[in-house]
């Protein structure tokens, strides 16, 4: 049987960037994992790298639900496991893709030239 030692989850939502991105984190941290970095891509995807106790799955996947993320079916049955089969890694690793959907206009950077 496949053993589990990665998540790869995947939800969109309508809200506001700035305010889910908060939301988000705060539940991570309330399921009693912790992010160890993010990055964001414009205005319009945001990927978060977070390690979560194998034994706190159901809480991430509760209080992530209850922000108003709508998590991919996938993401649930990584988060909530079939028949109970728990992973057997105390800690997880795993990232958290984010799509904002909006019709804002693409969030431009500016990166400076680099001298030569």
């Amino acid at each position: 049987m496949f053993e589990q030692r990665f998540l790869r989850l995947d939800g969109f939502t309508k809200a506001e960037r700035i305010q889910m991105t908060a939301c988000v984190s705060e539940a991570i941290s309330q399921a009693g994992a912790w992010i160890t970095d993010f990055h964001l891509y414009s205005n319009v995807l945001i990927c978060i790298n977070f390690e979560v106790p194998s034994a706190n799955l159901d809480r991430l996947a509760a209080s992530v639900q209850e922000t108003g993320l709508h998590l991919s079916q996938q993401s649930l049955e990584q988060l909530i496991p079939a028949n109970n089969s728990t992973p057997k890694h105390k800690e997880l690793v795993g990232t958290l893709q984010i799509t904002f959907v909006h019709n804002e206009p693409d969030l431009l950077r500016e990166i400076p030239a680099v001298p030569g």
